[in-house]
C-alpha cells in the first residue's frame, strides 16, 4: 500500500482554475482565511467540505487498519497528526462562520441574498439562534421598555426599521493578494479610482470593490 497516496487529502476538483493543484486541506485553510478576514458572511463552499469530510473518514479506516500492524506504526502515527490538523481547520472554518451567523443574524435572516449563503444545516441554526436570542431579548430587555421602544429592528416606533440591525461594515479595510494578472479594476462606484491587479501583488483596500474578485478567486485575503 502506498501510503503517501493514502494520505494526501486528495487535489481540488471543481475549484476555480486559479487554485487547481492545491490540496483541499490548502484550499480549506484559503477559505478559514478569508471568512475570517471578509467582513461579511461568504459562501459556503459545500463542494470542498464535502470533500474533506468524505477524506477525513477514508483516513480513518486507514489508520484503524494500521492499528494492529507494528510496521506501519511510523505512517499511523503521522497520518493522526495530520487528521487532527484537517479536523482542526474544519472546525475553524464552521465556528468562524458561526460567530458571523450570531453578530449578523437579524441582517441575514432579512436578505434572501445572504441567507442563501448558508448552508442547510446553518440556516437551521440561524433559525434556532435567532429564536432563542429574540426571546431572550424580550424576557429581559424589551418588554420592560416603554411602548414604542420594544422593536428588536429598531430604535423607537418613529425609526427607520433596521436601524437596530447590524451590519458588516463593506468599507473595511482587509489586504489581498493577487492570483493572476487581471488589469484594472474599479476601486469606487463612482469609476474614477483604479489599480492595476497584477499576480503576486499584495493590496489593502476596502471589501467593496475586490468581493467579486474574491468570489471568481481572483484574490486571496490574507
Amino acid at each position: 500500500m502506498d501510503t503517501q497516496d493514502d494520505f494526501n487529502f486528495g487535489t481540488a476538483t471543481g475549484a476555480e482554475e486559479l487554485q487547481q493543484g492545491q490540496s483541499d486541506a490548502t484550499l480549506l485553510k484559503q477559505a478559514t482565511v478569508n471568512e475570517k478576514v471578509a467582513p461579511e458572511l461568504l459562501d459556503y463552499d459545500a463542494p470542498l467540505v464535502a470533500s474533506i469530510e468524505a477524506q477525513v473518514e477514508h483516513q480513518e479506516g486507514v489508520i484503524a487498519d494500521y492499528r494492529d500492524n507494528p510496521q506501519m506504526e511510523l505512517p499511523r502515527l503521522m497520518y493522526s497528526y495530520e487528521l487532527k490538523r484537517v479536523r482542526y481547520l474544519l472546525q475553524a472554518y464552521h465556528r468562524t462562520r458561526l460567530s458571523k451567523i450570531e453578530k449578523f443574524i437579524l441582517h441575514i435572516l432579512e436578505k434572501e441574498e445572504v441567507l442563501n449563503r448558508l448552508s442547510e444545516k446553518e440556516k437551521t441554526y440561524a433559525q434556532e439562534y435567532f429564536m432563542l436570542f429574540g426571546r431572550h431579548q424580550k424576557e429581559t430587555i424589551l418588554n420592560l421598555m416603554p411602548d414604542g421602544f420594544r422593536d428588536i429592528a429598531k430604535q423607537s416606533a418613529g425609526s427607520v426599521r433596521g436601524d437596530m440591525i447590524p451590519v458588516p461594515d463593506q468599507d473595511k479595510h482587509v489586504f489581498c493578494r493577487v492570483l493572476a494578472d487581471r488589469g484594472y479594476v474599479e476601486m469606487n462606484n463612482a469609476g474614477t479610482e483604479t489599480a492595476e491587479f497584477s499576480k503576486d501583488d499584495l493590496y489593502v483596500a476596502r471589501f467593496d470593490p475586490i468581493q467579486t474578485l474574491l468570489k471568481e478567486g481572483w484574490v486571496h485575503l490574507i
